[in-house]
């Protein structure tokens, strides 16, 4: 089975849009659409669940609301529908929103469902059954398909059809699902997911409820037997049984409500979750961004000090360039040696002394007599002379002061600031311009965060205390649950005994009355049916534990990661590696919460041997990098169609790449914004850059 086409009128953002598919092949059975966010790629998935079953698939659907009674079921429905309307539909007097579904059974034979829902001028969905029209048609004279005349529940009659002529909605949810689900799901308990996925693919509902109501038939049937055929004992007994059934009735019946409590508001805390975990919000994340915008602007502010200095100090030197800057520094180091020279000259020691002091005696004993500018010429030669002598100048001083204005400290300075000039270079500079942007921008996206949430914090803490309250509430749930098990196994097994001594002793009860034979075929087929969900439970749980056993290797990055998965008969799981131990044991990664959760619902639709599509939304949303290629080559290596809806950060690039081989056909939504109403539409092709 495949689905051909998926064609909308007037559905959330498609005023009007068809998809075709093409009949999936042994090497290409993937159909790839693609659509960013907020185009209608969701409302697309929303479109299959909902034209398929109806109001049943609201349970497929993340974004509808949470209920746990009929009537608000029905109420969270109307709302979603009220949602659904093309925004421009009513003012362009359209009063209606339209799905048809067009599938090719396994016998290829067309089958077409046609869903219409009808709202008044304000745009509310009609009461009662005017609200939806459904049709069907079969084969290619499209005839008509529905109930007889005298059908009393219309409902239920197409709900048991499309049941049966495509899938249960028991096990709908792991044929058609979206990533985000996925990876709520995969924060429940394991053994939990499990036990749901095994009871919806047994409909362990339906025979639970048919083998109740076949013992109501037999007790029933067994009041109407003639008086005098029972006995005393027989009648102590039956009633017994009955006072029991009753009671175990009253348990069961508790039981299951808190076993729908418990779902709806487990759905509920995960979605309550999943919010906050997006929404953020919350005083300690308002904190946090706080700091992360003071640290910004601190990033900012030192590289704008940076490059103010720079422009007040080392740049205007720098622009002289570095040749010429090496060129006056050298010129600077040679003049602060000759400094340095010159200075060490004024502490030279005694000996220069006492020769100027003998050559002061004995200068008036020349002849004929040096005048008074002769003297000190010669002294100051023989000065000369003895410093060269005694206190040579190195060779790599300055021969004179050039820039005699800078000397001693100052020199100094100005030494260091063209050295500070030369390490200034187009890439420091181009770097703080870098870092100035960065900082501004991520300025700008940390201040509009925080600006939406302060605006969100209320409805943040109001959503925290909402999900303690729901988490206290599943606490005692789980506590009265508990208690209720262990109460229905004790008086199960009591009730069971009185029965087997009732059915022996109506053994010996006339048989020639109609009433009592009824009675008892009745209690044999609810027998046969305890029976058979006793035994089909181990089959089925070991078939799809060996299923998952090889999902999870397929999937898991490390091929040595899993030895076996085993379910026991209560639906407790275990993950042995090859050492023995139990995986569950350790904290389990996101991702690898994920991968189970995956592993589970494909054991689940092969074990079924339903050849179904498989539809999934954001396929990869909320896996991490290490799982994501081999999650995507699994949901791909199945038999059959495979629908995937993705955004243009999911299978794009090398995850394409490596399904591309598989890929029957691209779509891409569109949209735009006209005159302030969003529209979609669908057109063969792919992502940009992508090379489809």
């Amino acid at each position: 089975m495949h689905l051909e086409s998926i064609s909308l009128r007037d559905w959330k953002a498609f005023e009007s849009a068809t998809f075709e598919f093409p009949k999936p092949g042994k090497t290409k059975n993937v159909v790839v659409i693609g659509g960013r966010n907020g185009f209608g790629k969701t409302s697309l998935f929303e479109a299959l669940a909902l034209g398929l079953f109806g109001r049943d698939g609201l349970r497929l659907v993340l974004r509808a609301g949470v209920a746990s009674d009929d009537q608000g079921r029905a109420q969270s429905f109307k709302d979603f529908m009220e949602r659904a309307l093309f925004g421009n539909a009513l003012s362009e007097g359209r009063t209606s929103c339209r799905i048809e579904l067009k599938f090719v059974d396994d016998a290829d034979e067309p089958i077409w469902i046609d869903r219409t829902w009808y709202f008044n001028d304000q745009g509310k969905l009609k009461a009662g059954e005017s609200a939806e029209q459904l049709k069907i048609f079969q084969g290619i004279g499209r005839r008509v398909v529905g109930p007889g005349r005298t059908e009393a529940d219309v409902d239920g009659w197409y709900r048991d059809w499309v049941s049966k002529t495509f899938i249960p909605t028991s096990l709908a949810g792991f044929f058609l699902f979206d990533g985000e689900s996925a990876a709520v799901y995969a924060e429940r308990d394991m053994g939990s997911q499990v036990r749901e996925g095994i009871e919806g693919l047994l409909g362990l509902n339906w025979l639970k409820q048919l083998q109740k109501d076949l013992r109501t038939y037999a007790n029933t049937k067994r009041s109407q037997v003639p008086k005098g055929v029972s006995n005393e004992a027989i009648a102590e007994l039956d009633a017994a049984v009955s006072g029991m059934e009753e009671e175990l009735s009253r348990y069961e019946a508790r039981l299951q409500t808190i076993e729908t409590e418990i779902r709806n508001s487990e759905t509920l805390r995960d979605t309550l979750t999943r919010e906050l975990g997006y929404g953020a919000g919350t005083r300690a994340q308002l904190e946090e961004l706080t700091r992360d915008q003071a640290d910004h602007e601190k990033r900012y502010n030192n590289a704008q000090d940076q490059l103010v200095s720079a422009a007040q100090a080392e740049l205007p030197l720098a622009l002289a360039g570095g040749l010429l800057l090496s060129k006056v520094e050298a010129r600077l180091d040679q003049e602060a040696r000759l400094d340095q020279w010159e200075a060490a000259l004024s502490q030279r020691d005694g000996r220069t002394a006492s020769v100027l002091e003998f050559l002061n005696e004995q200068l008036p004993t020349v002849e004929p007599e040096l005048l008074e500018r002769q003297v000190d010429g010669v002294r100051a030669a023989v000065e000369k002379a003895l410093e060269r002598l005694w206190f040579p100048p190195p060779g790599d001083v300055a021969d004179s002061f050039r820039h005699a204005h800078a000397r001693g400290p100052m020199l100094q300075r100005v030494l260091d600031r063209l050295r500070d000039a030369k390490a200034v270079s187009s890439a420091s500079i181009v770097e703080l311009l870098e870092t100035m942007e960065s900082s501004s921008a991520k300025l700008r996206e940390v201040s509009a965060v925080i600006r939406s949430t302060e605006g969100a914090t209320p409805q943040v803490e109001e959503k925290r205390d909402q999900l303690n309250e729901v988490n206290t509430k599943v606490g005692l749930m789980r506590e009265e649950r508990g208690s209720l098990t262990n109460m229905v196994k004790s008086r199960g097994a009591d009730l069971e005994q009185k029965r087997r001594e009732l059915g022996r002793l109506t053994g010996h009860l006339d048989q020639s009355e109609r009433p009592a034979q009824l009675a008892g075929r009745a209690e044999q087929v609810a027998e046969m049916l305890g029976n058979l969900v006793d035994e089909a439970w181990p089959l089925q749980s070991e078939a799809v534990a060996e299923a998952m056993t090889r999902s999870v290797r397929a999937m898991a990055h490390r091929s040595d990661y899993l030895r076996e998965v085993t379910i026991n008969e209560e639906g407790d799981v275990e993950l042995a590696s090859p050492d023995g131990r139990d995986l569950r044991q350790y904290d389990l990664s996101a991702g690898e919460k994920q991968i189970f959760t995956q592993a589970l619902f494909s054991a689940i639709a092969e074990v079924s041997e339903r050849t179904f599509p498989l539809v999934v939304d954001t396929p990869l949303g909320r896996l991490d990098e290490n799982h994501r290629l081999n999650v995507l080559k699994h949901i791909t290596s199945r038999k059959g169609q495979v629908i995937l809806i993705s955004t243009d950060t999911e299978v794009v690039g090398q995850f394409l790449a490596a399904i591309r081989s598989k890929v029957a056909k691209f779509y891409i939504i569109r949209n735009k914004v006209d005159g302030g109403v969003a529209r979609s539409w669908c057109e063969e092709g792919y992502f940009d850059g992508q090379g489809v």
